[in-house]
Order: C-alpha cells, then sequence, then structure tokens
C-alpha cells in the first residue's frame, strides 16, 4: 500500500508542477484566427463591473459557429447564467462553440459573494452548454477557472454537455466557502457524451461531479476532488472511465447508484479519506466497479459493493488495488476462471500508460502561419493542399487554419520538417476523393528535439462529407487532439497519441503503439486494428454495425471502458472483439440497445489453431 500511495502522490505533485509552470504564460491566439475576444463585446476584465452581458454577447454572435470564444487573462464578473448560443433554428442551437481562456490560473469568472441570481429560487448553473438530443457537437471549455463567491448556496459551477466530440480540459472549479449544489453537473439532461474530460479540479459545493443517464458515455483523467460536503462524485446509470481520480474528502468519494446500467471503471487513483464519520465509506457501488492501481485509505470502509445478490465481497481493510471488480463476470475463452476473479489471473499481458506529450504553445506572432498566406481558399471551392504544403514548408513552427472557412482538400500533403503543430482555430474543412496527410522524416531536422513531436488538433469536416487520412510513416511522435472527420493509419516506427478523437485507427506497423483518450468511432466496418502493435485504449464509444477492436498478429490490446451503441442492429455471426493469435485486456464493457437487436457474439479468439467463441457478454474479458 505504501509504494502505491508514494508513487500516485508523485504523480498529483508533478502533475500540478507542470500546470504552474504553464500558466506563466498566457495563451494567446494570432489576431487573423477569427478567435472572438470576448472584449469586443463589452466584457473587460480587472475593473470589477459586470461582464455577463458582454459575454453572452460574444457568444451570441456565432452560434453554431465552431468558433473560440476568447477571454484574455483577467478576473471577469459573472452575475448569472453564460449560456451557449440557441442560433435561429433549433439545428444550430448550443454546438460549436469553445469558451476558452488564457490559462487555468489567468483567466477567472467570478461570481460575487451573495449573488441574488445564486443564492434564492432554484439552482442554477454559471455555464450552461445545452441540453438533449445528442448533437452539441464539438462544445468545450478550456483553460480558465470558475470561482464561486461566499453565499451562492444554490450555485452550479458547470454544466457540461458535448457529443461525439468534445471536452472540458484545464479547468478549476471552486467554491470558496465550499457552498453550492454541484460543481460539474454532467447528469442535468440525458444523452450527454461521448466527451473527454482531463486536468480538472473540484473545490467544495455538495456534489463534486453529477454524472447520470444511460448515454453516451463520459471519459475523464487527472480529476482532484476536495472538501464536498456530500459526495465528492455521483454516478446513476451513466457510464464513466475514470483514470487518475485523486479525492481527498470526508465524505464518500464514489456514489454509483444502484439501477440497471451505470459503470465505473477506475485507473491509476487515490482515494483517500480525511477524518470522515464513521459511517461513510471511500467508495459506495450499487453496480459495476471495474479498478485497477488504486489506492484506497483513511475510510472505515473502502469500497462497499451494495449489491449483495450479486457482488463478490466488500474491501474493508485499506489496500492497494492491483485489480479488481465489483462483480464475477470476468470472462475468457482460453483461461479457466474457476473463481471468476481477476487479481488471480497470472500472466495478462498489461501495457504501460504513456502521457501524450505537450508541445509548447509559444507566441503566435512568430513562427505561426496562416494558410491563407499561402493561397488556401476559405470557400472550399478549391483544394487547399497545396497552400497547406507551402505553409509547412515555410519553416514555420505553427500552422493554422483560422476560423469562418471551410478548407477543401482533394491532395497528399506531407508533414516535414520543423513543423511541429497543425491547429484548426476550430474551423471546418471538407475531404474529397481520398486526401492523406503523410507525416514523414524527410528533411526533418533532428537536432531540433521539439520538433520530435508533432500534433494536429482542433479541426471538424463538414458534416456529410469523407473523413480525412493521416498516415503515421515516421519515427516522430504523432499527437491528434480534439478533432472529427480524420482516420488514423500507422505505418511507423514513432508513438501516436489520440485524445478527444472521433474517427478510426488501423495499426499496420508491427511494434508500433497508440495511446488512446476518449475515441469515438461511429462509421461502419472495423473501429480498430491492430496488427502487431501495442494499442491503449480509455474510454471508448462505438456505434453503427462492425467490429470494435481487432488484434491480430502478435498485437497486445488494451481497452478500458468500452461503450457498444448497438442501435443499428447486429449481423449473426460477427464479433464485437476478435483476437488473433495476440493478447487483450477488456475492461468494463458496456451495451446499450433500444431496438432488440442486440451484439449476439462478443468475442472471436484464436490461439493456434484452435478457435473458440463467447456469445455472453462480459464486463471483464481476458485473452489467454
Amino acid at each position: 500500500m505504501g509504494k502505491g500511495l508514494s508513487l500516485c502522490l508523485i504523480v498529483v505533485l508533478s502533475s500540478i508542477a507542470v500546470r504552474a509552470d504553464e500558466e506563466l504564460l498566457p495563451i494567446t491566439f494570432p489576431k487573423d484566427g477569427g478567435v472572438v475576444d470576448v472584449r469586443s463585446y463589452g466584457a473587460s476584465p480587472d475593473d470589477e463591473m459586470d461582464d455577463t452581458a458582454g459575454i453572452q454577447a460574444a457568444l451570441d454572435a456565432f452560434p453554431n459557429g465552431n468558433r473560440i470564444i476568447y477571454l484574455p487573462a483577467g478576473v471577469y464578473v459573472v452575475t448569472g447564467t453564460l449560456s451557449w448560443p440557441a442560433g435561429d433554428t433549433p439545428g444550430a442551437a448550443q454546438k460549436r462553440t469553445i469558451l476558452h481562456g488564457a490559462g487555468q490560473g489567468l483567466t477567472i469568472l467570478r461570481v460575487p459573494k451573495d449573488t441574488q441570481y445564486f443564492r434564492e429560487g432554484e439552482s442554477k448553473p454559471v455555464i450552461w452548454t445545452g441540453e438533449r438530443p445528442a448533437a452539441r457537437f464539438r462544445n468545450s471549455i478550456r483553460d480558465l477557472t470558475v470561482d464561486i463567491g461566499r453565499g451562492n448556496w444554490n450555485a452550479i459551477g458547470v454544466q457540461f454537455n458535448a457529443s461525439d466530440q468534445g471536452c472540458l480540459r484545464n479547468v478549476t472549479i471552486r467554491s470558496e466557502d465550499g457552498g453550492g449544489k454541484i460543481g460539474l453537473d454532467m447528469g442535468f439532461t440525458d444523452e450527454i457524451g461521448p466527451l473527454f474530460v482531463q486536468n480538472v479540479m473540484v473545490d467544495g459545493f455538495e456534489i463534486g461531479i453529477s454524472t447520470k443517464w444511460p448515454v453516451n458515455s463520459n471519459t475523464f483523467e487527472h480529476v482532484y476532488l476536495k472538501n464536498q460536503r456530500k459526495y465528492g462524485w455521483w454516478n446513476y446509470h451513466q457510464m464513466v472511465f475514470v483514470r487518475d481520480l485523486i479525492s481527498e474528502n470526508k465524505v464518500t468519494t464514489i456514489y454509483n447508484e444502484r439501477n440497471s446500467w451505470g459503470s465505473v471503471t477506475l485507473l491509476d487513483s487515490h482515494i483517500h479519506g480525511v477524518d470522515p464519520p464513521g459511517d461513510a465509506p471511500g467508495i459506495l457501488n450499487q453496480r459495476h466497479l471495474f479498478m485497477r492501481n488504486v489506492d484506497l485509505l483513511g475510510y472505515r470502509e473502502q469500497v462497499d459493493n451494495d449489491d449483495k445478490k450479486r457482488d463478490k465481497g466488500d474491501i474493508e481493510k485499506p489496500e492497494f488495488i492491483v485489480s479488481d471488480t465489483s462483480h464475477a463476470d470476468v470472462k475468457s475463452a482460453f483461461r479457466e476462471l474457476e473463481k471468476g476473479t481477476f487479481e488471480e489471473v497470472e500472466g495478462l499481458n498489461y501495457l504501460p500508460v504513456r502521457e501524450a506529450p505537450q508541445v509548447p504553445w509559444g507566441d503566435p506572432t512568430k513562427n505561426w502561419a496562416n494558410i491563407l498566406s499561402f493561397g488556401a481558399d476559405p470557400t472550399g471551392n478549391e483544394d487547399s493542399s497545396a497552400a497547406l504544403q507551402a505553409a509547412i514548408d515555410s519553416g514555420s513552427r505553427t500552422v493554422y487554419l483560422p476560423a469562418g472557412g471551410n478548407f477543401l482538400f482533394e491532395g497528399t500533403v506531407e508533414i516535414r520538417g520543423p513543423v511541429k503543430r497543425i491547429i484548426g482555430l476550430e474551423g471546418r474543412f471538407t475531404a474529397k476523393g481520398e486526401p492523406v496527410w503523410r507525416l514523414v522524416d524527410g528533411k526533418h531536422p533532428k537536432e531540433l528535439e521539439d520538433s520530435r513531436v508533432v500534433v494536429i488538433e482542433r479541426l471538424g469536416h463538414q458534416v456529410g462529407t469523407e473523413s480525412l487520412m493521416i498516415r503515421h510513416e515516421s519515427e516522430r511522435t504523432l499527437v491528434v487532439s480534439s478533432t472529427i472527420g480524420f482516420n488514423v493509419e500507422g505505418k511507423g516506427s514513432g508513438n501516436i497519441f489520440l485524445e478527444d478523437f472521433c474517427g478510426h485507427i488501423n495499426l499496420t506497423k508491427p511494434g508500433q503503439s497508440a495511446w488512446c483518450r476518449q475515441l469515438n468511432s461511429n462509421g461502419k466496418g472495423t473501429k480498430c486494428r491492430n496488427i502487431g502493435g501495442n494499442l491503449w485504449i480509455l474510454g471508448m464509444k462505438a456505434e453503427e454495425l462492425g467490429t470494435v477492436i481487432e488484434t491480430t498478429r502478435g498485437g497486445t490490446t488494451n481497452a478500458f471502458g468500452i461503450f457498444v451503441h448497438s442501435n443499428a442492429g447486429w449481423e449473426d455471426g460477427m464479433p464485437a472483439f476478435v483476437i488473433d493469435n495476440s493478447s487483450a485486456v477488456i475492461a468494463g464493457i458496456n451495451e446499450r440497445n433500444f431496438n432488440r437487436n442486440p451484439v449476439s457474439l462478443w468475442v472471436r479468439e484464436t490461439q493456434g489453431e484452435e478457435t473458440r467463441e463467447l456469445a455472453e457478454k462480459p464486463w471483464v474479458y481476458l485473452s489467454k
């Protein structure tokens, strides 16, 4: 237990130190990037005047606009709810809007103490991003703090909703006196997700995080909870996939409420009770719970698995959990699992977990290139592939596609030289034919170590158009983040990181490794192919007909948190997971089906010349 606790605390302290250094330099954007500055709409930081109307005006100016609504560094006074824009039609409502600060500790939305709006009547959020249905595409909140002053007992910090691709990253939500109802509310409406929450701290409130309702799965990483009054995290009915949850609380950290579907998949976490009342368990689990590398200490009972008819029993003493599941439905086609347990199984192939490398943001007035300066057509009538290639070859370290345009790509582009980031400032592109962006070594100056990583981020394709292929053929590391409309093919030796990614991935180079966080694969056909590589996944949602993950030719797959939305129906004989002379650990497998035609074959595994199949859905599946 001591070793696990020490390791966990080192990780937390390192993460906090890194973010503190990054906050010294504010995030800024190029003036010709199409970014919307709230100061142009009347908001003015640091003058103690009410900025609610100005920020709201900036939000309302570009409904469904794929626009960054930017709040430069400073303190903004907020006395009412900031709402995502409705637009002129229901189809344009509360989507493709990004509220972006200059840094988690630099841009602060401040609710003054005893604000009447947040004291009286029903509970109200400081930020609200839209209700069901699941059409809140690409909504995001980044790099800011929501700071709620004393006496605002009915305040909710953020009610966040995104669909398919969207994120809440580098955000602090705090209540000065511990008051307020919920810090991060993701249970206020149904059909939230899939989405990605990363680097978030919630300090105070009755409930730190709320997740509810049966679709569409939520993925979290690097979450810090403290000073809650009732529960750190309350989950009802939802599928939540969590890594690196740090909780220091008097109250129960996770309440996974009894229902027919809810589940929690928890990795690499530290649950610490700080003088809790005698009857509060660290985790109150009434449904499915999977844990790996979790420190539990400080509570009378560390885990209360309160599903007496089905669960395997409680965890009473402080313990470092290497692997455990609340229920016995761990299955394997080739292994004998007499006790139905997980921790006793030997020979499982676990992959190391790596963080996506960070590329310094830099000064947008230096070494940033606008694709328009090289002849790109923002109307989407002419192919912009040559313009993008010229921008890459200009020697700039960052190439950007400004907001407000729709750029057509039909040809092949080589990502080479010193470029380290291709960023869409939330604009759109259209792919036509079979366009490919190839990450190659080429003329890459190897002495420039920070060019060993290339980031492609914050781009979305025009709805209904084809996907664009990113082909990794390099020794360099590729990071693809907050994108929709790309597929990734691994054919090189460098590592791949996908975060908040909507698309498919194929690893075709033996030995290549990929780490995926919040992978949303909607198209027909096989979603992920791992041909002899190493594939690690935290949180995946798969929709439309087709195998979810195929692992062949000696590949290794670790997938933690899978949601199969099988409403398109299922073909007899088609497996959800294929394992062919390879190894896999797949944990936290969930399905939602409302047409009475669910998955009929979950696993087809071949070892040597023998093939076995599993028709019954497992909660955890272990290959040979």
